[in-house]
């Protein structure tokens, strides 16, 4: 695993995306969201904000990057699902962990009309914040650290989050977002 990761569990990578390509993901995904909202979901995690699970775009990103993540991650990774949401005013990300098919993730910003810090937990339980710009992406161990953000003082703000297992570590059943009842 990528020594920079392990120690800190987690890692910026500077244009991850170019920045018109993130614009442009950003601008599919809002106008998609507006004009079809049938489509769309509010979850639990942030209720004022709509998201979608596996949207086409993000999903091709998802399948796009698996090189790019098995490289950086020095091992064999597998793609499990993408998640984007664009929040609204006010929302905010409580503390957590993710579940196993998050094992690895990444959090890409695509565009809002504010910055906004997510916060990490470092393996010795530092606490750490990241702005990210359009492109810009963070990839950490969504299992072992705690992340949230706090209220977002904007008026949007646009995320996709790309989850990853890694092939030979136990799971690697959750590519695709299979459910855990597989055999092993």
């Amino acid at each position: 695993m990528n020594k920079q990761l392990l120690e800190n569990n987690y890692l910026i990578i500077d244009d991850f995306i170019s920045l018109e390509r993130a614009k442009s993901l950003y601008d599919a995904f809002k106008k998609d969201s507006e004009g079809y909202p049938q489509y769309f979901q509010k979850d639990d995690q942030c209720p004022n904000s709509l998201a979608l699970y596996d949207y086409k775009w993000f999903v091709e990103l998802l399948v796009e990057k698996t090189p790019f993540m098995s490289n950086i991650m020095q091992e064999p990774m597998l793609p499990t699902y993408s998640y984007a949401r664009i929040y609204s005013n006010g929302e905010k990300l409580l503390k957590h962990k993710d579940r196993p098919a998050c094992e690895i993730s990444v959090t890409l910003h695509l565009g809002g009309d504010k910055d906004w810090e997510i916060y990490f937990t470092k393996p010795n339980n530092d606490e750490v914040s990241v702005i990210l710009k359009p492109g810009q992406a963070v990839i950490y161990l969504g299992m072992n650290s705690v992340h949230w953000r706090e209220a977002f003082e904007g008026t949007n703000y646009g995320q996709v989050f790309l989850h990853y297992v890694r092939l030979n570590e136990e799971n690697w059943i959750y590519y695709f977002d299979k459910p855990n009842n597989m055999v092993k």
